[in-house]
């Protein structure tokens, strides 16, 4: 079969599952079986493989990470892409919200945190980075992700803090 402009194929008309957008317009090798359906370039070499979809309605089995690459060099393709969709609504809002620079940086955060730590804990690291600063930054996303895809919760303290000691050592007492 023929992957379309995006690296998908369509099987049975209905069920379309990606092959990556680097094999766009490609042909490939499709193997159906009960349970999945397994994707192999021109050569029979391996590409993905999916969990078969059945019935008549239509389905879509694509990794939303898979399109971050693209998305990174063209921020402006966001609003029409499969990544956006499958963000939550408040991390979905502030990135409509950012100009194309900071778009960018965002979605190149969630890129690296996606291939550290795997899209579901990339998302969480970065939606939970947004809602303690307001913004996203590479290092603390992927701090954050690291932690959600280890299991781990975020650190929580029983007392505050209070670091007003640390303010003598910056003052100057009067003699």
């Amino acid at each position: 079969m023929k992957a379309d402009k995006y690296g998908n194929i369509t099987v049975q008309g209905r069920h379309r599952y990606a092959a990556g957008p680097e094999h766009a317009g490609h042909e490939m090798i499709v193997g159906l079986r009960a349970l999945e359906v397994e994707i192999l370039d021109a050569e029979g070499k391996r590409v993905i493989t999916h969990p078969r979809s059945y019935g008549d309605k239509p389905t879509d089995s694509g990794d939303p990470s898979s399109q971050l690459g693209l998305l990174c060099d063209r921020p402006a393709a966001w609003r029409n892409s499969r990544v956006r969709d499958a963000m939550p609504d408040p991390l979905r809002e502030w990135i409509d919200a950012q100009d194309e620079a900071t778009r960018r940086d965002g979605l190149r955060a969630l890129l690296h945190a996606d291939g550290e730590s795997g899209w579901r804990a990339a998302v969480a690291g970065m939606l939970e980075i947004l809602e303690s600063t307001g913004g996203t930054d590479r290092a603390g996303v992927c701090l954050a992700a690291a932690r959600h895809a280890s299991g781990l919760g975020p650190v929580a303290y029983d007392d505050p803090v209070d670091l007003s000691e640390y303010d003598i050592a910056y003052t100057k007492e009067d003699e």
